[in-house]
């Protein structure tokens, strides 16, 4: 999976979700540090503004697409060379919890609300009952020395991380190194989704591509402006982009 495609300066892993998988496994078998996050077109832009954040991406092994709009724009970009498939976060994460309640891996959750956090291991060990618990904290927790050796002496395979960006970006630009946990995942909401504390939209809209819509609709007051602002601004931005790639050829 060496093959990567340049998003506004971002460099996304072309990979399907079964080719993730196998990285992972490879990476959790050999016990190698292996630490990964999504990239949407939010994450895009906080990217190309933020020098700060900028550098946390870079401390990661490996960055996947999420979402139609960064599917789209390296479609736009380079045709036949852009991304191969479309990715969604949520649906990683499913195959992800899949595949380690096959492998009866342990996994620690860190982030989430308070109600997420009380649906977690229920709705985990309904779902994923071959899964085994490492360990719950809400995102509300203290980042103290009690966290983080509680994080180092859970002997999990895979940590979630669900902060929110850009705080889970941080953490784990800090902190990955100093944790013995094979596979650390950058999530964002997806502990919400996990836990079913948050719906995902109606099958239609997924397949459509049409997933931030549903999402806009659910949280209008947190989520408008980032896609309201955000989505003409990117667009903007690619445009630019492309022409500078045509002028460069």
């Amino acid at each position: 999976m060496n093959n990567l495609v340049n998003i506004l300066g971002v460099n996304i892993t072309d990979a399907s979700y079964e080719e993730i998988i196998s990285y992972i496994d490879e990476k959790i078998i050999n016990q190698t540090k292996f630490s990964f996050s999504y990239v949407n077109v939010n994450i895009v832009l906080r990217y190309c503004r933020d020098k700060e954040f900028k550098k946390n991406l870079y401390a990661f092994s490996m960055l996947f697409s999420d979402g139609v709009g960064v599917f789209a724009a390296s479609k736009i970009l380079f045709g036949k060379k852009g991304l191969r498939e479309r990715l969604t976060g949520t649906d990683l994460y499913s195959y992800i919890l899949n595949y380690a309640n096959e492998k009866k891996l342990k996994c620690f959750f860190f982030g989430g609300g308070d109600n997420a956090v009380k649906l977690l291991q229920d709705e985990l060990n309904k779902k994923f009952p071959g899964i085994q618990i490492s360990g719950i904290l809400p995102r509300e927790t203290n980042f103290n020395k009690e966290t983080i050796e509680k994080l180092r002496n859970s002997d999990a395979d895979i940590l979630f991380v669900g902060l929110g960006t850009p705080y889970q970006e941080d953490w784990i630009a800090k902190f990955s190194e100093t944790i013995n946990i094979p596979v650390k995942i950058a999530v964002g909401s997806g502990i919400e989704f996990i836990s079913g504390a948050k719906k995902r939209a109606p099958l239609f809209f997924r397949k459509l591509g049409l997933e931030w819509m549903y999402r806009i609709y659910l949280e209008p007051k947190r989520l408008w402006k980032r896609y309201i602002f955000g989505i003409p601004i990117f667009i903007f931005k690619i445009i630019i982009f492309k022409v500078k790639l045509l002028v460069n050829k």
